[in-house]
């Protein structure tokens, strides 16, 4: 990194005076750009600023001037002031207070992970334990710990998270696997019907699942060609098609053919493929 200006040969009144104009100029909506860098030309000498103003809450929703606070203070390496904000105890009921406030979380948590240390990575993971962010998941992608996996997994029932979450997932490979069929089989045995956001969960670790050879896991998943969710059945039949048994692909297309007599256009043509496939293999093997 580049080192950071030196401002002791200005006046101690001279620094004062200078840090408080640019963090003014990097609240401004149209001087912020120029705000940040007059920050961090002056120096340690605008860290408090910084600090008080990203501590500040903002009703408003408004993130940008508090963004800018985080990327300055990455700049002077003052993580200190990162952490702190990062772990404090908050509770926002007003949603546009909250959209706000979370941006700022995620910039913050993604400038912190440039500090590859331990206490970075729990910091980052209790935050997201407590409530997924898409900054926290990112920062900890830097790690590459299996630790973050439930995490991600959770992630993946999220519609503004889950593409994040898929696209790490994947970059472990073969080691999400057990997790990620542990998701999928997600049973219940309460006899309750599975919430939607459950669902979700189950359906995109499939997903995730089609990419990997799971020829040894599949003896867990076996049971989903025959789920009550229709398109989690239909995901298990396409794994069904590469690693089941002779029974296990009969079960699967009794099965396919009950649905397909009730179900709508996009299922049916999802379930006519996999059928398709399944004729197309007979047929190579009876002529072969």
């Amino acid at each position: 990194m580049p080192s950071l200006p030196n401002n002791d040969h200005m006046p101690e009144a001279a620094r004062s005076i200078a840090a408080a104009q640019a963090i003014e100029h990097l609240k401004s909506l149209h001087d912020g750009d120029r705000g940040f860098a007059e920050v961090v030309s002056v120096g340690n000498e605008t860290i408090p600023g910084l600090r008080a103003l990203l501590l500040q809450r903002e009703p408003s929703g408004l993130f940008q001037a508090r963004c800018r606070a985080v990327d300055a203070l990455a700049a002077l390496h003052a993580y200190d002031v990162l952490a702190e904000f990062l772990s404090l105890e908050r509770r926002i009921d007003d949603p546009v207070e909250r959209v706000g406030e979370d941006a700022v979380l995620n910039a913050a948590a993604l400038a912190i992970a440039n500090v590859h240390e331990e206490w970075v990575f729990q910091l980052l993971f209790r935050l997201a334990d407590e409530r997924l962010l898409r900054g926290a998941l990112a920062g900890l992608s830097a790690f590459k710990r299996l630790e973050t996996i439930p995490l991600l997994i959770r992630a993946l029932a999220e519609d503004d998270l889950h593409l994040t979450a898929a696209s790490q997932l994947r970059d472990f490979g073969q080691a999400a696997a057990p997790f990620l069929v542990r998701a999928a089989v997600g049973w219940r045995d309460d006899g309750r019907p599975q919430s939607e956001t459950r669902l979700r969960m189950r359906r995109r670790a499939l997903l995730l699942l089609s990419d990997m050879n799971i020829a040894s896991e599949w003896p867990a998943l076996r049971s989903l060609i025959e789920d009550d969710d229709d398109w989690i059945a239909i995901l298990a039949a396409k794994l069904c098609l590469r690693f089941g048994s002779k029974d296990d692909l009969t079960r699967m297309a009794r099965h396919l053919r009950k649905l397909n007599t009730g179900t709508d256009w996009l299922k049916r043509r999802e379930i006519e493929s996999i059928l398709g496939s399944l004729h197309t293999r007979s047929r190579d093997r009876e002529n072969s």
